[in-house]
């Protein structure tokens, strides 16, 4: 098929829409509501052209044959200006529309004709999300991304016609909902209407103090995003350039979250094959993810028995931390404050559990996402693409390829499956890589022969694919043995505190450098991790003790 837009001949597929077809040819049209991963709803009508005569939405329509497209008439510019304007009137500040019409480049609105049609509505209730719904302009991306994509609908539209907003479910507090904290929200809100809550200033604080020993652990999915923030591509693994920047912070020991993760597959291993000889709450499904352990815990309560009873491993990490690692350099766990560094929102709440404090001390005192270290860093004028490489601290600073790959969907299982191996036959795999785990299907299932056994699985990321497995388990309950799931699409590499944007195109290549780490590691087993061993001799004594 052929299409003229702007006086240029295109040539397109029958099933592009006109936005897809002048972006294939590099002409611009403005976006607002648009997302690459979301259904196009056509809601703001900042996209409109005139095709063949018409005005229209260019996100949703699809190209004709034959199809004339004009991105720039007087018609269209008048329209799309009205557009801006009436978007504009959601703002309950008129200096912040204009600081946000600045950001986006919408030239040509120089005032606002509409009166702001609500008053200024926060809801800063739950550990991890603010909403300020001064700043909320109705694209709907929000909604869309926890109705459709993760099946949890804490958010939807109140009322109607020019009395619109966007609101929790009932009413309600966010903190009253079955929001799961997953962070997928902030993703795409392209305004802060919806973004994390933030706790720099309480770190700043803490580092302040001089009689606080402030450490930090990194999670295996931040080091492969938040080169992002300082304009480099996607997907740079910048590890050593990230311990380099956090050193000059003024962290007292930067420390690897993988090697909770080692931990974590140590202990979770040896739990599938105990559960696997008794034979007891089969399938054992991962629970290093809290948005996922949430989901559970509010829409499945009656399955919890097949969660394993792993903490995750930055929480695993924070109590090593408060114990073995205080223990053995003398210093009281009450004056060690741990601050992690999460691509997850959702870890906010889940530091503030109840069953993560134990004698009124937290496992983890504060956590913030890779978005918020960036912006630490940049308040400190610290450029990260301008650091020089360094190594993690000793001794919880080494960690294997598996603890590395926990950042991806599939990781935790490709390294479970690593370690499984070897418990049950006492041989390692010759080729640990196992790639019936890769690949970001939402869905992915295999059957694995370890020995005699046959271990059946499943893999999952996003909640509304976490939704199917359940209710399948709910039918037939030896159908798995083993699942893993995460909450965010992608897994933590496409986690709610990540950069912006956060398509699936870029987690693949964010992936691919998770792999790379993996590759390039001397360690890539998690029982093979010389620290793991030392921190069993030492502390643990044994796995599930």
């Amino acid at each position: 098929m052929q299409i003229t837009i702007n006086n240029k001949k295109v040539k397109v597929n029958k099933d592009w829409t006109i936005l897809q077809a002048a972006q294939k040819a590099g002409i611009n049209i403005p976006t607002l509501c648009y997302h690459p991963d979301l259904k196009p709803e056509g809601r703001c009508g900042i996209c409109i052209v005139e095709a063949d005569g018409n005005i229209m939405t260019s996100c949703n329509n699809l190209v004709k044959e034959g199809m004339i497209v004009k991105t720039n008439t007087e018609k269209v510019i008048k329209y799309r200006k009205i557009n801006i304007q009436l978007i504009g009137c959601n703002f309950e500040k008129e200096n912040e529309f204009k600081k946000w019409l600045k950001i986006q480049k919408m030239s040509d609105v120089d005032e606002l004709k509409f009166k702001p049609r609500r008053s200024p509505k926060i809801d800063d209730s739950a550990h991890d999300i603010i909403m300020d719904f001064s700043k909320c302009i109705l694209c709907g991306r929000c909604i869309q991304k926890c109705k459709i994509l993760q099946t949890v609908n804490a958010i939807s539209y109140k009322n109607r016609a020019n009395a619109t907003t966007i609101d929790k479910a009932l009413g309600k507090k966010l903190i009253e909902t079955y929001c799961v904290g997953c962070g997928q929200c902030t993703l795409v809100c392209p305004t802060g209407a919806i973004k994390e809550k933030e706790y720099i200033e309480d770190v700043k604080k803490a580092l302040a103090d001089k009689n606080k020993h402030v450490i930090v652990q990194t999670a295996p999915s931040v080091r492969v995003a938040i080169g992002e923030e300082f304009g480099m591509p996607a997907g740079s693994l910048v590890t050593g350039e990230m311990v380099t920047a956090l050193r000059k912070i003024g962290f007292a020991k930067i420390f690897d979250t993988n090697l909770g993760a080692d931990l974590t597959i140590m202990e979770e291993a040896n739990e599938l094959v105990k559960r696997i000889k008794e034979k007891k709450n089969l399938p054992l499904i991962t629970s290093c993810c809290p948005g996922w352990v949430s989901f559970i815990e509010k829409f499945f309560p009656e399955m919890l028995n097949h969660l394993s009873t792993c903490k995750s491993p930055h929480q695993m990490f924070g109590a090593i931390a408060k114990s073995y690692y205080a223990q053995k350099f003398h210093i009281d766990p009450k004056n060690i404050i741990l601050v992690s560094i999460m691509p997850c929102t959702a870890k906010k709440y889940e530091s503030c559990r109840p069953e993560m404090i134990i004698n009124d001390i937290k496992d983890v005192d504060y956590v913030i996402t890779t978005r918020e270290t960036a912006k630490l860093m940049k308040e400190m004028k610290i450029d990260l693409s301008k650091c020089s490489k360094s190594d993690f601290d000793k001794p919880l600073g080494a960690a294997s390829g598996g603890g590395a790959i926990f950042g991806t969907t599939g990781g935790v299982m490709e390294s479970a499956i690593r370690t499984a191996h070897n418990i049950i036959t006492g041989q390692d795999l010759k080729n640990i890589n196992f790639q019936a785990a890769r690949g970001m299907d939402g869905i992915k299932k295999a059957e694995v022969k370890i020995g005699k056994l046959k271990l059946k699985i499943a893999i999952v990321h996003s909640l509304s694919n976490a939704r199917k497995i359940m209710e399948e388990i709910k039918k037939d309950p030896q159908k798995y043995d083993f699942i893993e799931v995460m909450a965010c699409p992608g897994g933590c590499i496409g986690g709610g505190g990540q950069p912006k944007p956060s398509t699936m195109d870029i987690a693949k290549k964010r992936s691919r450098a998770i792999y790379q780490q993996d590759k390039i590691l001397k360690v890539r087993q998690a029982h093979r991790n010389p620290q793991i061993h030392k921190l069993y001799l030492e502390f643990l004594k044994k796995p599930l003790s």
